[in-house]
């Protein structure tokens, strides 16, 4: 006869085994179902390049701006498996080297019940959704600036034409693999200003 510490060995040994099967399966599954999100837009406004200076320091020019976001995540909200959203904004753009650069000039984490700090765009003809589902998935950010110093490794825009900037998203699921794709952008390239001189 089996002991009770053997019989409590093989039960929790059986539950892991079929918990992880399922966990795999749950990772399979939404893989297959990924979510897709029509890609909205992102409005650049006021893009100031300046020159900046720091006692010690060379001069070197500094990139400013602000921009609006309009896009619906509702499709990756609403999957089952979704556990947080990792929104960020990128500037795209070529040096007269050859060089392309990929900054990131702003981020945000974003989980399911963070939704409703963005503000919401709903219809006017179209009656308020529930109390505690208001605007969710329904992203629009207003006059936002840019979270992190937008700078030239060579210290000089100069050369510098156009950039494109696109909203980037990174679904981390419970279970799974970790996916990304592009939540919006802008339409088309945005020509870079002359420096600012003070």
């Amino acid at each position: 006869m089996y002991s009770t510490l053997n019989r409590l060995n093989h039960l929790s040994s059986l539950a892991t085994t079929y918990i992880l099967i399922l966990l795999g399966l749950i990772s399979i599954s939404s893989l297959i179902t990924l979510p897709t999100v029509n890609i909205g837009k992102v409005d650049i406004k006021d893009l100031i390049v300046g020159r900046l200076r720091r006692w010690g320091a060379k001069e070197e020019d500094l990139a400013t701006l602000r921009f609006d976001v309009r896009t619906d995540l509702n499709p990756l909200l609403n999957s089952y498996n979704t556990k947080q959203l990792f929104l960020y904004l990128t500037a795209t753009y070529a040096e007269p080297t050859g060089d392309v650069h990929d900054v990131v000039l702003w981020d945000r984490i974003v989980t399911r019940a963070d939704m409703r700090d963005f503000r919401a765009v709903t219809k006017k003809n179209q009656a308020q959704p529930a109390r505690g589902k208001r605007g969710r998935g329904n992203v629009r950010l207003e006059e936002v600036k840019n979270k992190y110093p937008w700078k030239q490794p060579s210290g000089s825009f100069k050369g510098v034409a156009t950039a494109n900037f696109t909203l980037h998203y990174d679904l981390m699921p419970y279970v799974g693999l970790l996916s990304s794709g592009v939540a919006a952008t802008a339409r088309g390239p945005i020509n870079i200003p002359e420096v600012i001189k003070r």
